[in-house]
């Protein structure tokens, strides 16, 4: 009979303050376009803001998109053609999972 071998202890990842949300909020970010057009209901639009505030990288990929929104803007582009937007979305969504996946 051979004794059951005990896996050596894992670090464990600092634990998050009460402020911050769990990973799966993160979900919210798939709404980031609409949110950063104005499409949003509002009180959508203040939880979606909530979130940015309290997620690292959710805020980060916020702050980088607003800024390339505005930057098209302001050179007078024209709004993308809706299936190029949901091809967008979609990278973006990917991009997230990734970085999720890495922490």
């Amino acid at each position: 009979m051979t004794t059951p071998r005990r896996r050596p202890p894992v670090a464990r990842p600092a634990r998050r303050s009460s402020a911050a949300p769990p990973p799966a909020a993160c979900a919210q970010a798939d709404q980031l376009w609409a949110y950063l057009d104005g499409e949003l209901p509002p009180a959508r639009a203040r939880a979606i803001a909530r979130h940015l505030a309290a997620c690292e990288s959710c805020g980060a990929c916020a702050r980088r998109l607003r800024t390339m929104l505005e930057t098209c803007r302001a050179a007078g582009c024209r709004k993308l053609p809706a299936d190029v937007r949901a091809r967008a979305r979609e990278r973006v969504r990917a991009l997230l999972a990734a970085a999720r996946k890495k922490t």
